[in-house]
């Protein structure tokens, strides 16, 4: 399974070079020395969304040419969209001319030459807003959320898709670390894909991670990015480092004897693609005390789906979907997912909260979903 998510992943990017080639490129540049120029470019880029998925998973590459061809994976995205937009408006031209036959060629040209014009402006600023969002320090996002039978306020931090390794090494967790110990919260949740490499590859980023304190202890679900590296040793690691691992398991925070709350934690759905580790909601459920709250941590938003109401689930935390990370991704996952970003009433009992991501995947771009630490604020209910 390690190979499916790269194979997969580079058959949607040619798909996305050629189409750019076709229906942009193809199109709006007539000459040919020019068009050919392109042409390569377009190879030469795809050959670097090749080469990212062999330094993200399979080869180390040295942290400048790393970064060079993440870029790759940006600019291959962010040409397709410019595609995409460039079509409608030629389709709108189309329209245009055919409802108004009388405009002159030399009208139509200028129309036509000034679509091309804009559409190459706005891929370079779109480009470039991508690489200053996706630069920011994550945003503290603050939420108040009533919990029924919680006697007493009580706090918490959720950090969730870091995606260590690439590009984010231990200098960026170090900064996120005390962004969320300045918080001071009763206890910490990592929601998934927080390591993406083998972990004997970010050791020192885990010794970073380790230095997240709070009284009631941090707590781990593994995400569908942790199944494709080796995921027991990452396991044994953070257990080693202090961290707490919720195995389709419960535990009970007691932070004085008023204030108690149940904190479960489920297995990531892509366990059942392969058949290890599999999410189990009814075991993870088992330990609960049912006179106490209940917040579940799954990864994937869509896991709600299995949540019932004689689950008694107050609240779920969940990440994955990075808020979409690039506009307008957000629709395509809007797609596999029920929920995107932020506190959504999932059921008349049941809550979901869907961190946008505390890191990035891929190019160190975000358009419209800047990387978040969200700080929770549990009060009565």
């Amino acid at each position: 399974m390690k190979f499916f998510f790269p194979i997969l992943a580079l058959i949607v990017f040619l798909m996305f070079h050629l189409s750019i080639y076709f229906f942009f490129i193809k199109q709006i540049i007539q000459p040919k020395i020019p068009r050919l120029v392109f042409k390569y470019f377009l190879l030469f880029n795809f050959l670097g969304v090749v080469s990212y998925f062999l330094a993200r998973y399979f080869v180390d590459f040295p942290q400048s040419l790393y970064f060079l061809v993440s870029l790759s994976i940006g600019v291959g995205f962010v040409l397709f969209v410019v595609m995409l937009i460039y079509q409608i408006l030629k389709g709108i031209l189309w329209l245009l001319f055919l409802l108004f036959p009388k405009f002159s060629k030399k009208r139509r040209g200028f129309f036509q030459n000034a679509l091309n014009l804009t559409s190459g402006v706005f891929a370079l600023g779109y480009f470039g807003i991508g690489l200053i969002e996706g630069r920011l320090q994550p945003k503290i996002e603050r939420v108040k959320i009533p919990l029924k039978n919680l006697k007493n306020p009580i706090s918490a931090v959720q950090i969730s898709d870091l995606h260590i390794g690439g590009l984010i090494e231990e200098n960026v967790v170090r900064q996120i670390v005390q962004q969320a110990n300045a918080l001071k919260p009763d206890f910490i949740v990592l929601t998934g894909d927080i390591i993406d490499a083998e972990v004997t590859k970010v050791s020192q980023a885990i010794v970073e991670l380790a230095k997240l304190n709070a009284p009631l202890g941090v707590y781990f679900i593994a995400g569908n990015h942790e199944y494709f590296h080796s995921i027991q040793p990452l396991f044994e690691t953070l257990k080693l480092n202090g961290i707490r691992i919720l195995e389709n398991e419960c535990v009970q925070l007691i932070k004085d004897e008023q204030t108690r709350l149940n904190l479960a934690g489920v297995y990531d759905l892509f366990g059942r693609r392969i058949g290890v580790l599999e999410p189990d909601l009814e075991q993870a459920l088992k330990n609960r005390v049912k006179s106490q709250p209940l917040i579940l941590l799954a990864h994937q938003p869509k896991f709600a789906l299995e949540v019932q109401e004689n689950h008694q689930v107050d609240l779920i935390l969940s990440g994955h979907t990075h808020g979409g990370q690039i506009f307008p991704f957000r629709f395509l996952v809007k797609l596999q997912q029920p929920y995107l970003a932020g506190l959504y009433q999932h059921s008349p009992i049941t809550q979901i909260y869907v961190n946008r991501g505390t890191g990035f995947w891929g190019p160190p771009m975000r358009i419209l979903a800047r990387a978040e630490i969200t700080y929770f604020e549990f009060v009565t209910g």
